[in-house]
């Protein structure tokens, strides 16, 4: 039957075939543009996630340095914890370097601690100092002091002649140990972790 129709014909019977399937599929499917646009933005979507995933998945392997990282920024920081103490700890700190020079036999005419300085994540906690004493028992003094696990600095040492008793010298100095502090210390840890 198709054969008897003209050639023309025919086409016409095709084309109206065609635009009768795009009118069928335009009817089933009415959201055919939009449905193709949600799709790649879900692919869109979901290669984000992938690469996300595998970030992740990235830093995940590395989680065992980062952990070993932080054990030895926590020692260090145990360590400089160790030598620099806190701001409660200055009180025991002062009455220590008391008693030594009471130890060392030293005749303490001025003990005036200073203000705290802030520098970086210490602060100096300057003690000015005027003994008089013997030769021999400031040098004690002195070789205590260095010998103490906390850092103090012994400077603008200056010495005289004296007589007092059995005391020949008066001696002048600032004894300066170094505080933690905490506020500066955590700042500069935040810093080094970004």
């Amino acid at each position: 039957m198709f054969e008897k129709i003209p050639f023309y014909g025919q086409v016409l019977i095709f084309l109206g075939m065609a635009l009768g399937i795009v009118a069928v599929a335009y009817w089933i499917y009415p959201n055919l543009a939009q449905d193709r646009e949600e799709i790649a933005q879900l692919e869109e979507e979901y290669t984000e996630k992938e690469r996300k995933i595998l970030e992740g998945q990235a830093i995940e392997q590395r989680l065992p340095e980062f952990e070993r990282e932080i054990a030895s920024l926590e020692r260090r920081l145990g360590d400089v914890q160790q030598i620099l103490p806190k701001d409660e700890e200055t009180g025991d700190l002062l009455r220590w370097i008391k008693n030594l020079g009471d130890q060392s036999n030293l005749d303490l005419k001025s003990f005036a601690p200073g203000a705290l300085k802030p520098v970086e994540f210490y602060k100096e906690f300057p003690i000015e100092m005027q003994v008089v004493a013997r030769y021999h028992d400031l040098g004690i003094f002195l070789d205590r002091v260095s010998k103490y696990s906390r850092i103090i600095n012994v400077d603008n040492l200056r010495v005289n002649s004296a007589r007092e008793g059995d005391k020949t010298i008066r001696a002048s100095f600032t004894a300066t140990t170094f505080v933690y502090d905490d506020a500066a210390g955590q700042q500069e840890q935040e810093e080094e972790v970004q």
